[in-house]
């Protein structure tokens, strides 16, 4: 796998590739910034169930089975499977698009381009675990157009530090090159050149010091290769002075050359100033090279970068200063001043940066532990066990939708005009879409008085359901809660009813009456097959388990 393939293909893995590419196959209204979240946000992330229950949410359900002595034509396509390639560190998803018995078509994830080769071949990459995809009714994302100005804005954010660096590069370039051509001019852009250079490949250096096991900057560091390791080298006992890591100082000295250049493009004092300290940091180059060579008896790609752009600067310098009569006088204070203020404000602000991007890093590591631990549903079972049980029967109690036969039943306590009522509301929706073997039985909290605002509503509901059954009930339940004002007379207009509003009263006594004897002090209380929801857990959480 080349760096370049590598680098044009690092922003997003090859889950996200197969999905994006089946759902943009299926036409489906979907954004990188939505699929990546779903993705990413799943518990066993990444895995095949990730890319599983993403797929459910678009419309596409799935199974995964073993291909056995099948032969791949015996499938339906398009399906997913996962490869690997030899000189690929792991194995990558794909999707094979069509398959005949000489040939298979798939979707290569590096390129992200279809490619065909012979079912011979493919069969030596593929793992032999095939997810079979039910795409008769794929679904636009949910929120698209949200997710939309999101994504822009977000890519608005990442660019504009990219743009920002190009158009001080070419403003500076522009300003030295409207000057008379002579050797300063050539100097300047020599230097500003190496500047830009150096900080990229010491930018390197910083991220591969944060998170040395991000697959690009192993790529980079030589892979597999026995004799190229970065880590090798930057983790050795000489690889710091005064306790600073040589990837800091290499970063610090870099940021402020091309600070000082951009901000100073051919600026005698400043052109100066850096050829002496180009020359001050050229034997650097030498102990670098002898102590990766004969000490660590490894090479960093990235440190050998690095000292050919010091080397370059050096051989610059060597030009630039004999042309200069009494150099060291034409060397303003100022000139010494800005860099060495410059280059502290740049090593205390990466001192400072890369624990907290380590920390950040480890963070998002440890979080992915603690959810696969908190979504354990042995755990979760056993907090519920400890929770408040329902100890009063709730048949034939309030409203259930879902499917009646279900397993699995939640009880949602609830005031219809309770604000976190209505915020659960999808979330329970979600869960009796996605899952046929669960139910929402909603009982309310309504006296049944006419001074009580919530009993119109009430009576209205039950009403529905007894009317024209569960089906219909949902439906108003969503005109309802996601109303975003609760306007009881416009609803009933949508609702007309004769007569079955004065039917109801004696179910909603019985549900205040069960409200009251079960000491419902708020709203809205869950219960999760007769147990309470634990405190430490969130209805949005509840569709990890079901």
């Amino acid at each position: 796998m080349s760096i370049a393939t590598l680098f044009a293909s690092k922003k997003e893995n090859d889950l996200f590739k197969t999905c994006h590419y089946l759902l943009k196959k299926l036409q489906v209204n979907v954004t990188h910034t939505g699929l990546s979240e779903t993705l990413q946000r799943h518990v066993e992330y990444p895995s095949l169930l990730a890319i599983k229950d993403t797929l459910f949410e678009y419309g596409i359900e799935s199974g995964a089975i073993e291909k056995g002595v099948h032969s791949y034509d015996a499938f339906e396509t398009p399906f997913i499977c996962s490869i690997q390639q030899e000189g690929w560190p792991i194995a990558c998803f794909t999707l094979v698009t069509s398959t005949t018995a000489e040939h298979i078509e798939y979707l290569d994830p590096i390129t992200e381009k279809p490619i065909s080769i012979p079912v011979a071949d493919f069969e030596q990459i593929d793992k032999h675990i095939i997810l079979l995809l039910d795409t008769t009714a794929p679904r636009d994302e949910a929120h698209f157009v949200e997710n939309s100005k999101k994504q822009r804005n977000h890519m608005l954010t990442k660019r504009v530090p990219v743009f920002l660096v190009l158009a001080a590069i070419l403003l500076a370039g522009g300003y030295i090159l409207s000057q008379p051509v002579g050797m300063q001019t050539w100097y300047g852009l020599g230097y500003l050149l190496s500047a830009f250079l150096g900080l990229v490949v010491s930018s390197l250096l910083i991220w591969n010091e944060i998170d040395a096991h991000n697959p690009f900057i192993k790529e980079v560091c030589g892979g597999k290769s026995k004799k190229l390791s970065c880590n090798a080298v930057l983790s050795s006992s000489k690889a710091s002075l005064m306790g600073i890591s040589w990837s800091v100082w290499g970063f610090t000295f870099f940021a402020t050359f091309f600070t000082t250049q951009v901000l100073f493009p051919a600026n005698t004092s400043f052109m100066l100033m850096w050829s002496v300290l180009s020359l001050l940091v050229a034997p650097y180059i030498l102990f670098s090279i002898y102590y990766q060579w004969k000490v660590v008896r490894q090479w960093c790609p990235l440190c050998l970068a690095v000292q050919a752009v010091l080397a370059v600067n050096a051989l610059m310098a060597v030009g630039c200063l004999p042309g200069t009569p009494a150099f060291i006088t034409a060397i303003a204070p100022y000139t010494m001043a800005a860099i060495l203020f410059t280059g502290l404000f740049f090593l205390l602000l990466t001192n400072m940066a890369i624990p907290q991007l380590k920390d950040a890093r480890d963070g998002k590591s440890y979080e992915k532990r603690w959810k696969k631990l908190r979504y354990n549903p042995e755990i979760f079972q056993a907090l519920l066990d400890k929770s408040d049980r329902v100890t009063i029967p709730v048949d034939h109690l309030g409203i259930v939708v879902g499917n009646p036969q279900a397993t699995h039943e939640i009880i949602k306590v609830c005031n219809p005009y309770c604000g976190p009522c209505s915020k659960v509301h999808p979330e329970l929706e979600h869960i009796i879409k996605t899952n046929p073997d669960v139910r929402i039985r909603i009982i309310f909290t309504a006296t049944g008085e006419d001074t009580d605002k919530r009993t119109p509503p009430v009576a209205h509901l039950l009403a529905i359901q007894q009317k024209y059954g569960h089906e219909k009930v949902q439906l108003a339940l969503d005109d309802w809660y996601l109303a975003p004002h609760k306007d009881y007379e416009a609803f009933a207009q949508k609702y007309p009813m004769n007569g079955e509003l004065q039917e109801q009263q004696e179910k909603i006594f019985a549900m205040r009456d069960w409200c009251n004897d079960m000491k419902i002090r708020a709203t809205p209380t869950i219960y999760i097959n007769g147990r309470e929801l634990p405190d430490s857990y969130r209805v949005n959480e509840l569709r990890n388990f079901f």
